[in-house]
C-alpha cells in the first residue's frame, strides 16, 4: 500500500494561532506536535536531532585531505538539518503572536523556541483551568432562554478544561 503524505502547504498542518492570554494553549499544544509530528520532525522539537559534526580538516603529521565529495555530502546534510529545522520555527511562528515571536526568535533552534513557548504557557494552564471553571459555575439559563443553547455553551465549556 502506497501512502502519500501531503505537501507541507496543505490544510492539514494548518493550526489556529495561539491566544495573547495562552487560554488556548491545551489544544493548540497538541495541535501543533501533531502537525509537527505528521511532517516527521518530532525529533527536531524534542531536540533530538543532531547538527552534523564538522569536517576535520587535514593534518599536518596525516596528510590526508578533505575531498570535494566530502565537503559536499556535508554542505548537504547541513542544508538539510537548517531546512528541518526552519520548517518547525516556520510552523511555530506563523501560529503565535508577533509579541510572543518577538521574545523567542533569537533562541536559534526550534526545539529551544518550542521549550521556552512551553514554559511560558505551562505555568498558566493551572490559571485556565481554574478561570474555566469558574466560568462554568457562573453560566447560567437566561429566564425563558434556549435551554439547548445553555447546554451547548456549558458543554464547550466542559470540552476546554484540561
Amino acid at each position: 500500500m502506497d501512502i502519500t503524505l501531503p505537501s507541507t502547504s496543505s490544510a492539514l498542518f494548518n493550526v489556529p494561532k495561539l491566544a495573547e492570554d495562552g487560554s488556548n494553549w491545551i489544544t493548540y499544544k497538541e495541535r501543533t506536535l501533531t502537525a509537527i509530528g505528521a511532517r516527521g520532525l518530532m525529533h527536531y522539537i524534542t531536540g533530538c536531532a543532531v547538527r552534523p559534526a564538522p569536517i576535520s580538516l587535514p593534518q599536518e603529521d596525516d596528510g590526508t585531505e578533505v575531498t570535494d565529495a566530502e565537503i559536499e555530502a556535508f554542505e548537504k546534510k547541513m542544508d538539510e538539518y537548517y531546512q528541518k529545522d526552519s520548517l518547525v520555527k516556520q510552523q511555530i511562528f506563523s501560529t503565535i503572536t508577533d509579541r510572543l515571536l518577538l521574545r523567542v526568535q533569537k533562541l536559534g533552534s526550534g526545539s529551544n523556541v518550542w521549550a521556552e513557548i512551553c514554559d511560558i504557557h505551562e505555568g498558566k494552564t493551572e490559571l485556565v483551568q481554574i478561570d474555566l471553571r469558574r466560568r462554568l459555575q457562573e453560566t447560567r439559563c437566561e429566564e425563558n432562554g434556549d435551554v439547548k443553547t445553555h447546554f451547548s455553551e456549558m458543554l464547550q465549556l466542559h470540552v476546554l478544561r484540561p
